[in-house]
């Protein structure tokens, strides 16, 4: 019996993959096209087409190059972490209809303008989105995903003790060197423009108190923070790194950086050590935490998966093909 298959098409401009066609057929027939409306996975009556899959596939695989976009293991990958999203988003879906849960608009819209805030201007926003492959409708559906997902592991962690301290101390010990503190230094530093004026003011601190010149030349000095540049672990920049040689009190620079020149002071330092319990402490709090929520989903899952018709079309799944131009 003859198969046939549905296809990603990828085009490569300039020595970069710029963008991605929608499914095309080489053999544009009746068959082919109804493979299209067929069913990859389904979740009860929830169904994720061979279309929409195939548009999530081409969309996660714009960033690779032509080749790592046919690697069989990638492919696994990508297409398995679709299935799973699509799985985990429904059933949590349906779980909150059954329990009578629900998303307030005033909470998807404060989610929706807290994230797109994080562009200059919609404009800017709508071309992300755009560079990104889908639409404002599709992003939105997205961001109610991840608000329901935070929703149902905020009634899951009602249900479950705080950590004891029994159970923070051994993660502790069993994981030291997770809270290790790193060599650093505090720095004071001014910030100039250009090399003319790095040199005059690299012959001022010399003469003068730094912060007094910080204060008359610096562009980054405010009256709220003054000089101050704060603590630098070491392995930060190599420019910067020189400072773990030096003493407290000793200048150096310029050093430039992203937003310009700067000369910095070693205002103090701090030993490379592994942070005690009590100093971790939050952090650990934080990371039983994580690994708590992260077991209670799993488990809630488990439970779930057993509870409602879950169906993957390998058949459908199979017939769906990259190829690279």
């Amino acid at each position: 019996m003859l198969t046939r298959t549905c296809s990603i098409s990828f085009k490569r401009f300039s020595n970069l993959l710029l963008g991605i066609s929608l499914i095309f057929f080489s053999s544009c027939d009746f068959f082919s096209r109804r493979i299209l409306t067929k069913p990859v996975v389904q979740v009860e009556n929830l169904k994720l087409s061979a279309k929409d899959f195939s548009s999530e596939l081409a969309n996660r695989l714009k960033d690779f190059d032509a080749l790592a976009a046919k690697d069989p293991k990638i492919l696994s990958v990508q297409r398995d972490q679709i299935i799973n999203d699509f799985v985990v988003t429904n059933i949590i879906e349906l779980w909150f209809t059954e329990n009578k849960f629900s998303l307030t608009q005033e909470e998807i819209d404060a989610e929706i303008k807290k994230t797109s805030s994080s562009y200059p201007n919609d404009s800017s926003f709508r071309d992300a989105l755009s560079e990104a492959g889908t639409t404002f409708g599709d992003w939105s559906a997205k961001i109610e995903a991840g608000l329901r997902k935070k929703k149902l592991f905020e009634y899951l962690k009602t249900n479950s003790p705080e950590p004891s301290e029994t159970e923070l101390q051994s993660y502790y010990n069993s994981n030291k060197m997770k809270y290790e503190q790193k060599d650093l230094v505090m720095l004071s530093h001014i910030l100039v423009n250009d090399e003319n004026q790095a040199e005059i003011i690299t012959k001022l601190v010399k003469k003068q108190k730094f912060a007094d010149v910080a204060k008359e030349y610096s562009s980054a000095y405010t009256p709220e923070i003054g000089d101050a540049y704060g603590w630098i672990e070491k392995g930060y920049s190599v420019d910067i790194d020189k400072a773990f040689k030096m003493r407290v009190g000793d200048t150096f620079g310029p050093v430039k950086l992203a937003d310009g020149l700067h000369i910095f002071k070693i205002i103090d330092r701090k030993p490379y050590k592994i942070r005690t319990y009590a100093e971790a402490k939050p952090d650990v709090i934080n990371d039983v935490g994580a690994l708590r929520e992260k077991a209670q989903f799993a488990s809630w899952l488990d439970v779930q998966f057993k509870r409602y018709k879950i169906k993957k079309n390998k058949a459908v799944l199979d017939s769906i093909k990259v190829e690279t131009q």
